[in-house]
């Protein structure tokens, strides 16, 4: 398994997904390995049954960049010298734009053993265009290189397997597995308080995720409901402008920036709404997580996210970069709080129906073992 982030790296999704994914596999008798680069102080190798993780040296240039990004030369010895030991009998990678992820699809050119490649994340909509030109470029080059070297791909909704198409042709089959829950984690709490006004986002502090357009939709939500409340959870290179801009804004009474938070769960229970209006996107965790707590989701409609909020069903969907659109809507739900349970019981059931990580790590299971048998 390699994934360029990690536990005890903490904050983002695909080292979630990631860590999901091995214990589960482990519990099912697989023995696993995972290669991730060293971002956060943590033991070289550490083992834990039929689980070894090896982190390499790299340095992170998230801060200093603006989006997730860390380089590691040492992967490549490391790699080729535990598949050597280790003899896998798959080796799958998680997205397209981590360091891991590159070397592997070098090294599938060396070693016969099959390259799994999850996609996380689908086309960019809106965004800087700075930012965009590079994602375009990196796709255009080595994203079509992994995808061409790989012997299946996996896309954690349908809006990013056709993104994949797009990247790479039909070179490599896509299988859809989204993302998964933990509904024993986050459920809803006994008796929320339908009169409640916390709103409440958690991600990355970053552009692509959306937190710059919801503090400029909060000083027009704030005209309509002044008790309202405004949680953001996450940490990142933005949080210095987004506090600037709230200060500008004059709206420091209402907003709360709590960074990096393991009782997530809890938060979300004590929260009336959930907002993400991101700008690209694969199969959001934090969506999910809101869903399975009962909460109306207010989103943008990219990536998987419309496969999960169905407009007016359980939650609003509203334009990427459209602050007054997002601020209405959020009114709208603290306006109505009988429409706000109502959204956030139908979100709770969709969740319940097919989004668990035992059924993703079943359906991963059986791409291992058609590409093992292939």
């Amino acid at each position: 398994m390699l994934s360029d982030y990690f536990p005890p790296h903490f904050g983002g999704g695909v080292e979630r997904v990631a860590i999901e994914l091995c214990e589960r596999l482990v519990m099912r008798g697989h023995t696993v390995a995972v290669i991730t680069l060293q971002t956060t102080p943590a033991p070289a190798v550490e083992t834990n049954g039929a689980l070894t993780i090896y982190r390499v040296s790299a340095l992170d240039l998230t801060r200093w960049l603006g989006f997730q990004f860390a380089v590691s030369v040492s992967t490549l010895n490391t790699l080729p010298r535990l598949i050597r030991n280790f003899k896998p009998d798959v080796v799958h990678a998680h997205n397209l734009f981590f360091r891991t992820t590159e070397i592997a699809a070098m090294f599938r050119m060396i070693f016969p053993i099959p390259l799994i490649t999850t996609l996380h994340l689908g086309k960019p909509v809106g965004g800087g265009k700075i930012l965009n030109t590079l994602i375009r470029a990196y796709e255009s080059t080595i994203g079509n290189f992994i995808v061409r070297r790989s012997d299946c791909l996996v896309a954690v909704s349908n809006a990013v397997a056709e993104h994949a198409h797009r990247i790479g042709g039909e070179s490599a089959p896509v299988t859809v597995i989204p993302n998964g829950v933990d509904t024993n984690v986050f459920y809803p709490a006994p008796e929320r308080n339908n009169n409640g006004q916390k709103v409440l986002f958690v991600a990355r502090l970053v552009p692509n995720k959306g937190p710059e357009i919801l503090i400029r939709a909060v000083a027009l939500v704030l005209t309509q409901h002044p008790q309202a409340q405004f949680v953001l959870v996450g940490d990142g290179p933005l949080r210095t402008r987004l506090q600037e801009q709230v200060n500008q804004l004059g709206v420091g009474q209402a907003v709360q920036f709590l960074g990096l938070r393991h009782d997530v769960p809890e938060l979300m229970r004590q929260a009336s709404i959930f907002v993400r209006p991101s700008t690209l996107e694969g199969m959001p965790l934090t969506v999910l997580e809101a869903m399975a707590s009962r909460l109306p989701v207010v989103a943008t409609p990219v990536g998987g996210t419309p496969e999960l909020i169905k407009d007016g069903v359980n939650g609003f969907l509203t334009p990427v970069g459209d602050h007054v659109t997002l601020a209405n809507s959020i009114i709208k739900l603290l306006d109505n709080p009988l429409l706000a349970g109502k959204m956030g019981q139908c979100g709770r059931e969709l969740v319940e129906a097919g989004y668990t990580w035992d059924a993703v790590t079943e359906q991963m299971e059986r791409v291992y073992m058609e590409e093992v048998g292939r």
